[in-house]
C-alpha cells in the first residue's frame, strides 16, 4: 500500500506540473486583451457600473482573490438574484463540485468527487441540521431567492467548525446594514410547466415560484432589518425502468444454474418494474435579519431561517417478481459476462419452498414526505479597543423529517382452480402458483430501455369475473420520523498586531450537543383477513407510458386509491395489531434508534502578512482540538422479557433500554499561505488535517441476533464506536487575475485517507458484553452462543484522492461593441481515487473509488448582457461514478455520465423607463430530458433507468 500510494503521488504531482504550463501559457495569451480592465483611466472607475449576473461573477473574483484560504464563491448582489430553483444547483456549477439529482433537480453536492457524507454545511457560519435522517444536507431546502452568496471552503482554518473532508458549504443570508440604500425589496413570481409531468396519474403540470423580500437601515443607520419568503409549488416526477440486482449464483436466493454452458453458474436478476412517480411538492421559506449597532464597537446580529416541504408523491406501475425462482423455465436465455440480461420466463412450482415462481404484481405506493427546518441564532461582538474584539455567538437548529411509507398490494389471481369456501369466498389461487400460467419475454440493453417483447399478465384488469384479476391481498404502513436538533454556544477572540509579520491571533472556542432519533413504525400484514377483495370499479385509474418507454414495450396498469384500498380491507380496526405482525414490528424496531453528540473544540490561529523574497506572502497557521463524546440508545430484545401482544404498537414490553458509545479526541492543524507573484498572479498552498463523522444510521446501536440450531450466533447491526473519516490533505493553487473582469486558475490535490467507514463482518462480536442477550436454541431453553459474526459498518484504512481542477471566467469588455456583453465561465475537474477493503459476501479485496466520485466534472456557462437584455446557456456534466453503498459485495452499483443543459433569457428595463426595476426572465431547466442511469458492475447489467421531464418557467423580477 505504501509504494502504491507514492506512485499515486508522483502521477499527482507530474500532472498537476503539466496542467500548471498549459494554465500559464493560456494565461500568457488572454492577459494582454485584458490589460484595459486592469487599468481603467483615472476617473472613469466611478462611471463603471456592473449589474445582473456578471456583478455576481466580479464580487466573486473579488472574494476569491481576498481570501486567505482556498475558496470559491457564487455570490448574489440582490437577495434573490441567482437563477436557480435551489442553491444546489448554483453550487454545482463551480469548480470541482457536481450535484446528485432528486426528483429531477440538484439535491445533494460532491465537492472533489467526494460524496454528500464528507460534505458539511452551514448558514451564517453555524452548523445546520439535516431532514435527511443523516448528517446529509438537502440543499433543496434552500431556496436561492433567499440565499446572498454561498461559499465553498476547499481548505479550512483552524477556527472553521471541523467537518467535512470533501469540504464545507456556508450559506449567508443578507446583512442590511451593509446596503447603500436605506430600503430596498423584490418580488419574484415565475409560472412554471413540466413537459413529463401529466404522464402520472393525477399529477398537474404546472407550478410556480414566488417570493418578495424587503430590506431596512433604521435610526441613523444603527438597525437593519430584512425579512424574505419564498414559495415553491411544483410537480415532481420521473418515469423509471428498475431492473433488480444481480446476486453472486449461490447467494441472498440465487440459483446456480449454468444456462450457456461454459461451467460457469450464472447470476440471475431477480425481475423488474416500470414505475410512474409523480406528485406535488411545495416549498415555503422565510429568513429575518435584525441588526443592532448602537456604536462603532457594538456589533448584534440575530438572525433566523425557517423551511416547510411538503411532498405528495406516489409510486404506480408494475412489477416482474422472482425471475430467479430456481424451476422457472428459460427459452432463448440471453447471457452476456455469466449474467442472465434476458429470455423466455415461463413460471414453474420451484424449489424456493414458497410454493410460487415467476411473478407479477401492482404497485401503488405512498411515498409522501413532510420536512420542517428551523435556525437561529445571536451573536454579540464587542471592540474593546483598536486592538481587541471578542464575540460570543449562540445558535439552535432543529429539523424534523415524516415519511409515510404505505402502500397496497395486489396480485393476478385466477378461478377455476380452487374450490369456494368461507375461507376462500372467491374461490381463487394465486396466479404464480399455478405452472404455465405467467410468461414474460425480455431483454435489457446495457443503459438503454429494454426490450419487452411479451407479459401475459394484463395489469389492467381488476375484475375477477372474467376468470383472472389483480386482487387485493395485503397493505404495508411503515411510517419513518426523523429529528434532528443542535444546540451550540462559541466564543471567539482576535487580536490585531502590530507587527512586520504577524497580522492577527485568533482563539476561541465551541460546544455543540446534538441529538438525532429515527423512529420507525410497523402496521403491516401481508396477508387479508378472508382472503383477497376485488376493488371497485370506482376507485381504480388506467395509467402507462408514453414515448420511449411505451416503446420499449412497458405495459399500461391499474391505479388503486391507496387510502380507499385500506378502508375497503380493514375500516376502522386499522393500526391493530395483526397476527402477521411481530416480525414486522421487530424489525422496526431494530431501525429505531437515539444518537446523542457532544463535542467541545478549542482553536488557535496566527494570521500573517509580510513579504518573501520581496514578494507579497500572507497566510495563516493554527490548530484546532476536538472532544468527541458519541452514544446510541436503542431497546434490545431480551429473550427473559415477555411481550404482551394487547398492548398497541409500536410499544413493546420484550425489549429494553441499553445504551452504548465511544469517546476519542482530534488534532486538527491547518495550514493556508499565499504567495502574491504579482498584482495579477498568486499561488496558494496549504495543508490541514480534516474529519467527517459517520452518518446516524451507521451509528445506531441496534443489534439483531439470530441462533441457529447449532448454538452458532450471528447477528447485524450499527456501530456506537464507528470513529469518523479521517484525511491529511495537501492543496496548491495558482490563479492569474485578469483585471476586474476574470480569472484563470488552476488548482491540485491530494487527501491521504488514514480512515474511512465501510460495511463488514465482524467473526468474533461478543453479544454479551455489547449489552445483547443471545436467544436460545430453537426448541430448547439452552442460550445462544455468546460470541458470533456481525455485520455491522467498521473502520477501514488506506486510501487516497487526488485531483485537478481549471477555471477559467472572462468577460470580454475589450471586444467592440455589441460582443462586449460576451462572457464565459469554464469549470473542469479531474479526480482520482482508490479504496481497497473485503468483500463481505466473499471475502475478495475489492478496489473502486470513493462513492460519489466522478473523474470528470464539467460545468461552462456561455452568456451575454448589454443594454438590459440577457441570455445564458450552462450545462453540468459528470462522468461515470460508484453509488454510495460500499463494502456489501463485489456488485457495486455505478450510475452513467451525465450531462445536465440549462438556459435562460431576460430583459431588464432601463433606469428612464416607467417600467425601471422590473426584469422579465424564461427559464428552460434539463433542455435535454437527460435522464440519470446506473447499472450493476458492467453495463449490460442494467440498473435503473428515470427520465425527470424538461421545465420551463416564465416569469417577472420588480427591484423597488
Amino acid at each position: 500500500m505504501a509504494k502504491f500510494q507514492y506512485n499515486s503521488a508522483r502521477q499527482f504531482a507530474h500532472s498537476a506540473s503539466r496542467f500548471a504550463l498549459g494554465t500559464a501559457m493560456v494565461a500568457a495569451l488572454i492577459s494582454p486583451a485584458a490589460a484595459q480592465d486592469a487599468a481603467p483611466a483615472d476617473g472613469d472607475e466611478d462611471a463603471i457600473v456592473v449589474t445582473g449576473f456578471r456583478a455576481s461573477i466580479e464580487n466573486a473574483i473579488s472574494v476569491k482573490r481576498e481570501s486567505d484560504f482556498i475558496v470559491d464563491i457564487v455570490s448574489s448582489d440582490d437577495i434573490a438574484g441567482l437563477p436557480d430553483v435551489s442553491i444546489a444547483e448554483s453550487l454545482a456549477r463551480l469548480p470541482g463540485v457536481s450535484a446528485q439529482r432528486t426528483g429531477g433537480q440538484a439535491s445533494a453536492i460532491n465537492i472533489r468527487g467526494l460524496s454528500q457524507d464528507l460534505v458539511s454545511a452551514s448558514l451564517n457560519g453555524r452548523e445546520q441540521v439535516a431532514t435527511s435522517g443523516n448528517r446529509t444536507i438537502e440543499f433543496d431546502q434552500y431556496p436561492s431567492e433567499l440565499i446572498n452568496q454561498a461559499a465553498v471552503y476547499k481548505s479550512p482554518l483552524a477556527r472553521h467548525i471541523e467537518g467535512g473532508i470533501g469540504g464545507k458549504i456556508d450559506l449567508q443570508t443578507v446583512r442590511p446594514l451593509s446596503n447603500k440604500e436605506n430600503f430596498k425589496g423584490q418580488v419574484n413570481i415565475r409560472g412554471l410547466y413540466n413537459d413529463r409531468a401529466s404522464e402520472s396519474p393525477d399529477v398537474g403540470s404546472t407550478g410556480y415560484r414566488a417570493s418578495g423580500s424587503i430590506q431596512l437601515k433604521l435610526a441613523d443607520d444603527t438597525i437593519g432589518f430584512a425579512l424574505g419568503y419564498a414559495r415553491l409549488f411544483q410537480p415532481n416526477v420521473a418515469t423509471r425502468f428498475v431492473q433488480f440486482d444481480f446476486p453472486t449464483p449461490g447467494n441472498n436466493g440465487s440459483p446456480t444454474r449454468d444456462l450457456d454452458g461454459n461451467g460457469k453458474p450464472d447470476a440471475f436478476n431477480f425481475g423488474f418494474e416500470g414505475i410512474q412517480f409523480g406528485g406535488r411538492e411545495t416549498r415555503d421559506a422565510v429568513i429575518s435579519v435584525l441588526q443592532w449597532e448602537p456604536s462603532d464597537s457594538v456589533r448584534l446580529l440575530v438572525d433566523g431561517y425557517y423551511s416547510r416541504f411538503k411532498s405528495d408523491v406516489a409510486r404506480r406501475g408494475f412489477r416482474v417478481v422472482s425471475t430467479q425462482s430456481g424451476d422457472n423455465q428459460i427459452t432463448n436465455p440471453v447471457v452476456i459476462n455469466d449474467a442472465l440480461v434476458g429470455g423466455r420466463f415461463t413460471n414453474q412450482i420451484g424449489s424456493n419452498g414458497f410454493g410460487f415462481g415467476l411473478g407479477t404484481e401492482l404497485v401503488n405506493q405512498d411515498e409522501s414526505r413532510r420536512d420542517e427546518l428551523y435556525t437561529f441564532g445571536g451573536n454579540l461582538a464587542y471592540d474593546f479597543s483598536d486592538n481587541i474584539t471578542a464575540s460570543v455567538d449562540v445558535s439552535y437548529s432543529s429539523g424534523t423529517s415524516f415519511f409515510n411509507n404505505s402502500g397496497i398490494n395486489l396480485r393476478p389471481y385466477v378461478t377455476g382452480v380452487a374450490p369456494v369456501s368461507a375461507q376462500n369466498p372467491l374461490g381463487v389461487v394465486r396466479a404464480d402458483q399455478v405452472p404455465g400460467n405467467i410468461i414474460v419475454d425480455y431483454r435489457l440493453n446495457g443503459i438503454n430501455l429494454p426490450t419487452i417483447n411479451f407479459i401475459s399478465t394484463n395489469f389492467t384488469d381488476t375484475d375477477i369475473a372474467g376468470g383472472s384479476a389483480f386482487l387485493l391481498d395485503g397493505q404495508f404502513l411503515v411510517p419513518q420520523r426523523d429529528e434532528d436538533e443542535l444546540f451550540a454556544v462559541a466564543g471567539d477572540v482576535n487580536i490585531a498586531m502590530d507587527d512586520n509579520f504577524f497580522k492577527s491571533i485568533d482563539f476561541g472556542f465551541r460546544y455543540a450537543d446534538r441529538n438525532a432519533q429515527r423512529v420507525v413504525t410497523s402496521f403491516n400484514t401481508f396477508g387479508i383477513l378472508g382472503g383477497p377483495l376485488q376493488v371497485p370499479a370506482d376507485i381504480v385509474k388506467i395509467g402507462g407510458f408514453s414515448g420511449g418507454f411505451a416503446g420499449a414495450g412497458l405495459p399500461n396498469f391499474a391505479v388503486v386509491d391507496i387510502d380507499k384500498a385500506f378502508n375497503l380491507a380493514f375500516g376502522n380496526n386499522f393500526g391493530s395489531r395483526q397476527p402477521t405482525d411481530q416480525i414486522a414490528f421487530d424489525f422496526t424496531i431494530d431501525q429505531s434508534f437515539r444518537i446523542k453528540e457532544e463535542t467541545i473544540a478549542g482553536y488557535g490561529q496566527v494570521n500573517f502578512d509580510s513579504t518573501l523574497g520581496g514578494l507579497g506572502f500572507r497566510g495563516n497557521f493554527g490548530l484546532r482540538v476536538v472532544k468527541t463524546d458519541q452514544s446510541s440508545t436503542v431497546l434490545f430484545a431480551d429473550p427473559n422479557l415477555q411481550d404482551n401482544p394487547a398492548t398497541p404498537p409500536p410499544a413493546r414490553e420484550n425489549r429494553r433500554l441499553v445504551t452504548r458509545g465511544d469517546k476519542f479526541t482530534d488534532f486538527l492543524p491547518s495550514v493556508n499561505m499565499i504567495l502574491d507573484l504579482s498584482e495579477s498572479d498568486l499561488l496558494r498552498l496549504s495543508y490541514s488535517r480534516q474529519i467527517s463523522r459517520p452518518r446516524f444510521f451507521e451509528l445506531r446501536g441496534s443489534i439483531s441476533v439470530n441462533t441457529g440450531s447449532d448454538g452458532n450466533t450471528s447477528g447485524s447491526g450499527g456501530n456506537p464506536s464507528l470513529q469518523p473519516f479521517r484525511a491529511n490533505q495537501f492543496d496548491f493553487s495558482y490563479e492569474h487575475y485578469l483585471g476586474r473582469s476574470g480569472i484563470i486558475a488552476i488548482g491540485a490535490f491530494y487527501k491521504d485517507l488514514r480512515s474511512f467507514i465501510i460495511n463488514d463482518t465482524i467473526a468474533q462480536f461478543n453479544f454479551v458484553e455489547n449489552g445483547v442477550t443471545p436467544p436460545p436454541i430453537p426448541g430448547t431453553n439452552i442460550p445462544g452462543n455468546a460470541t458470533g459474526s456481525f455485520g455491522a459498518p467498521i473502520n477501514g484504512d488506506g486510501g487516497y484522492v487526488w485531483g485537478i481542477e481549471f477555471q477559467l471566467s472572462k468577460t470580454f469588455t475589450e471586444l467592440p461593441a455589441p460582443f462586449d456583453g460576451l462572457g464565459v465561465q469554464l469549470n473542469y475537474a479531474y479526480s482520482e481515487s482508490d479504496l481497497n477493503f473485503p468483500s463481505s459476501t466473499s471475502g475478495a479485496n475489492i478496489n473502486l473509488p470513493l462513492p460519489g466520485l466522478s473523474r470528470h466534472v464539467f460545468n461552462p456557462v456561455v452568456f451575454y448582457e448589454k443594454s438590459g437584455f440577457g441570455a445564458r446557456v450552462s450545462a453540468r456534466h459528470r462522468s461515470s461514478f460508484v453509488s454510495p453503498q460500499i463494502g456489501i459485495s463485489e456488485l457495486i452499483l455505478t450510475s452513467a455520465p451525465e450531462t445536465v443543459v440549462d438556459a435562460q433569457l431576460s430583459y431588464e428595463f432601463p433606469v428612464s423607463s416607467a417600467l425601471a426595476g422590473l426584469k422579465l426572465l424564461a427559464q428552460a431547466n434539463n433542455l435535454t430530458d437527460e435522464p440519470t442511469r446506473t447499472f450493476f458492475g458492467r453495463e449490460d447489467q442494467t440498473g435503473t433507468l428515470q427520465n425527470f421531464g424538461r421545465t420551463f418557467f416564465l416569469g417577472a423580477t420588480f427591484n423597488f
